[in-house]
């Protein structure tokens, strides 16, 4: 996650080395210094490759999350705490990509950075940028959670797999990643007042905004060092292992553990089409803890292996990184939606595609088993 946020925080750290350099050189024009800034060629990713990445991914992951947002509040869906869970998903990843590529895309072809305007925007803008990265693993991890428990706990699944709890549950995750995130509204970013001398001899001013962490040693040093620890683990160390674990045990309840009690409740047929149903849920959990883990296991090597403030020295990687991390956002809506049969028909019939007497069927159909899959 660091990465998504230092595209601009460590490009405003060498950014802010090289006015200090060019402030001691006298008589510097200030639009001259403004230009050589600005063509700095030490960005910490290649331009040629996040470019046309950024357009595409955010082109790709604003139809599809809408969409999916736009499918996951339909009434017959959002009855369910799951399908509840992946509207925010949606909400989120959608926030995400715009705070990120939209930003990207202002700075590569505009050169324009929201965060440099001022220094409110600068703590915001960061601020949500971790939210919104956070909350994104922490919502996949509780989709998890929630289907364990809905195949399972029986009693807890009565109170925990609801659209009421859903709502909670979200709103909770909100508030507690905002308080750890807080720090950021307090201590991020600082201004500069640099003063330009032209040929005249003629003083000039120029507000800068540093939007690092660099504005003071202790705040430094947390924000390197413990922050980088809490950041790590709360975006994908923790999430990862719980769903690695949910994802074992809706596992082994499908496939080792079908009780008895089930067969006598449900007729067979009913029984092998909810047990059907049930595995394509766990296989698709699989494949996102899978898909989760790879995407975003460069970010955590990055972190580990990579300097302090030396990110400008792996563009190449730091690139491909970028790329992998907001595709994680991008396209959820694929792994989640094309695995789904209920996402399916219901976007079928917003689409006005099939018999819609048959479409109504399936949903109705469909229905009788979301209590151990989507």
């Amino acid at each position: 996650m660091s990465l998504i946020w230092s595209v601009s925080s460590s490009l405003s750290y060498v950014q802010e080395n090289n006015i200090h350099s060019s402030v001691t050189t006298i008589n510097t024009p200030l639009s001259t210094l403004i230009t050589e800034i600005i063509s700095v060629p030490s960005d910490i990713y290649d331009p040629r490759i996040t470019r046309p990445f950024a357009i595409i991914c955010l082109f790709i992951g604003s139809i599809g999350n809408s969409l999916s947002f736009i499918v996951f509040t339909q009434k017959q869906l959002r009855t369910h705490s799951t399908f509840r869970y992946l509207a925010y998903l949606s909400i989120v990843d959608l926030i995400v990509l715009y705070l990120g590529l939209g930003n990207l895309i202002l700075r590569d072809y505009f050169l324009f950075d929201i965060r440099e305007q001022n220094l409110l925007l600068c703590k915001f803008h960061t601020f949500l940028t971790y939210v919104t990265t956070h909350l994104s693993s922490w919502i996949l991890t509780i989709v998890s959670i929630d289907r364990a428990i809905a195949c399972t706990v029986i009693q807890l699944n009565k109170r925990f797999c609801r659209p009421k709890s859903a709502d909670r549950i979200f709103l909770a995750m909100c508030i507690i990643i905002s308080l750890i995130n807080s720090h950021i509204l307090l201590f991020m970013g600082s201004k500069q007042t640099i003063i330009h001398s032209t040929i005249n001899n003629i003083s000039s001013y120029q507000q800068k905004i540093d939007c690092t962490h660099n504005t003071s040693k202790i705040y430094f040093e947390f924000f390197e060092k413990p922050y980088s620890i809490i950041d790590l683990f709360s975006y994908v160390l923790i999430p990862f292992l719980i769903m690695t674990i949910c994802a074992g045990i809706i596992a082994y309840r499908l496939f080792f553990s079908l009780s008895k009690t089930t067969m006598n409740k449900t007729t067979k047929n009913k029984t092998r089409k909810g047990t059907h149903r049930a595995k394509q849920i766990s296989y698709m959990l699989l494949i996102l803890n899978l898909v989760f883990i790879v995407l975003l296991a460069p970010i955590v090597i990055g972190q580990v292996f990579q300097e302090l403030n030396q990110e400008h020295r792996y563009r190449l990687y730091n690139s491909i990184t970028l790329l992998l991390s907001y595709s994680n956002h991008a396209l959820n809506f694929v792994l989640y939606g094309i695995a789904s049969p209920q996402f399916r028909v219901t976007l079928r019939q917003l689409l006005g595609l099939g018999n819609n007497e048959i479409t109504q069927r399936r949903l109705h159909t469909f229905g009788l088993y979301t209590s151990t899959g989507l």
